[in-house]
This record gives structure tokens, C-alpha cells and sequence, in this order.
């Protein structure tokens, strides 16, 4: 469920089920901003990951992460 197309993926970033919200929304901001990502495209999927419950946010930033 990549937002972008082609898909965008963070490189770096891994993902703990348990960990903190916060958390993982600040890493992936961090990461995505190191990696050049707009401002725009970071806003776009922090807002779609909270737009749900845990599970929710926890799928939508492993969707943009690269393993």
C-alpha cells in the first residue's frame, strides 16, 4: 500500500511492533528527511499512518521502508 508511484521507499529504518508511536513516526521522519525526501511527501504518509490504529500506522510505514 506505497502511496507513490513508482513506490518511494526510506532505506535504514527498522520497524518494532511495541515500540512507541512517536517513535516510529519520528525515525522514519528522520530517515526520509536525510534521504531527501520532500516535505510534502513526508507529511503525506505520517498522516496516513495516523489515520488509524497501531496496526495501522505500524503497516503504512513499513509499506515506505526498504528491508
Amino acid at each position: 500500500m506505497n502511496l507513490f508511484n513508482p513506490p518511494k521507499q526510506v532505506k535504514g529504518v527498522y520497524i518494532r511492533f511495541g515500540e512507541n508511536p512517536f517513535v516510529l513516526l519520528s525515525l522514519f521522519f528522520r530517515q526520509a528527511k536525510n534521504q531527501n525526501w520532500s516535505q510534502q511527501e513526508i507529511t503525506h504518509v505520517l498522516d496516513k499512518a495516523k489515520k488509524g490504529n497501531y496496526a495501522h500506522l505500524v503497516k503504512t510505514l513499513k509499506a515506505h521502508i526498504h528491508h
